[in-house]
């Protein structure tokens, strides 16, 4: 009986198959990598569409709680009578743009101490406008007014109590200030500015990284229908008042906000894009706002929606 020939593969065999796992490895490390960088596409494109959602659900909701005061809870005058804290004991207006429920500063940059929200053409991050919004809060029944009741919160998330006083004052009002401004590591950020209890100092805390473009322009109601027949940006706004002391008769017309936002994600896809970006935060219709970010191969995404203010800007007459 004869026995099977054993013999080894050639040398151009191993180099075949050599060959092909080679190029079995390349194909698998290039599925992983492709992958890998798939995913991070996509968690970046999350974290963008997150932020802005984010972003844009907190500004909706301080944004409609501007002007405020109907429906504060009842108090008792020294007297022992009961006071109803409406709108009909609010402050008569000033000129005073503290006073203000609603106002803001185009293309500005915000400190973040104090009660200043910018001042026009002070070269904001990207442009970016600032707005501040101030509410009354609203208490629990009963009490000395204190203990809030959850209704009425500022930027920060913090519930605003109501007047602690059988009379409120202008004082007694929530802050909340919206702005952009840069990090440590200079990537931009939405502010959010407050003040923590109401004789206390103003406190500054990022709310959404990467958003680096906030717009803002008001519907301007000049004839008092409840309809804006225009929108302008803040400077604008200010320039319809006939004088300087008729400026926050300019603010109080303002019926809604048309809020736009542009955030960015926090590294580059890949390679610069080839031609120039042009994004309009605003939408088209406000062009003239438009924003040509860098070519640095980041993801970026715009937001823009509208907010109709439910409470009227004007205040009782004095």
């Amino acid at each position: 009986m004869g026995h099977a020939r054993q013999r080894g593969v050639t040398l151009v065999e191993l180099l075949v198959a050599m060959a092909i796992a080679l190029v079995v490895v390349l194909a698998a490390t290039a599925a992983f990598i492709g992958s890998q960088r798939l995913f991070t596409v996509d968690a970046d494109a999350q974290a963008v569409e997150e932020s802005l959602r984010f972003a844009g659900f907190v500004v909706r909701t301080v944004a409609r709680q501007a002007g405020y005061s109907d429906y504060a809870p009842d108090y008792q005058s020294p007297d022992g009578a009961a006071t109803v804290t409406s709108g009909t004991n609010m402050p008569a207006p000033s000129n005073d743009p503290m006073d203000l429920d609603i106002v803001g500063a185009s293309d500005t940059r915000v400190s973040g101490v104090g009660d200043s929200y910018g001042a026009h053409g002070t070269r904001g991050v990207n442009a970016s406008d600032s707005l501040r919004v101030r509410f009354f809060g609203r208490s629990r029944p009963g009490g000395d007014g204190t203990d809030p009741d959850g209704a009425m919160i500022d930027c920060m998330g913090f519930a605003q109590p109501g007047p602690s006083a059988d009379k409120p004052v202008s004082a007694d009002r929530a802050w909340s200030f919206f702005y952009v401004a840069e990090a440590a590591d200079k990537e931009p950020e939405l502010y959010c500015k407050y003040r923590a209890s109401k004789n206390g100092p103003f406190q500054a805390q990022p709310l959404a990284r990467g958003i680096e473009v906030f717009k803002v322009v008001y519907g301007h109601d000049a004839d008092g229908d409840g309809v804006p027949e225009q929108w302008l940006d803040a400077a604008q706004l200010e320039a319809m008042a006939a004088s300087e002391d008729k400026v926050a008769d300019e603010w109080r017309k303002v019926v809604g906000l048309r809020i736009g936002m542009v955030a960015r994600s926090a590294r580059a896809r890949g390679a610069a894009q080839e031609a120039e970006e042009v994004l309009y935060p605003l939408g088209t219709d406000f062009s003239e706002l438009s924003f040509r970010p860098p070519a640095d191969g980041r993801l970026r995404r715009v937001s823009t929606f509208t907010v109709m203010l439910r409470n009227p800007m004007k205040g009782r007459a004095s």
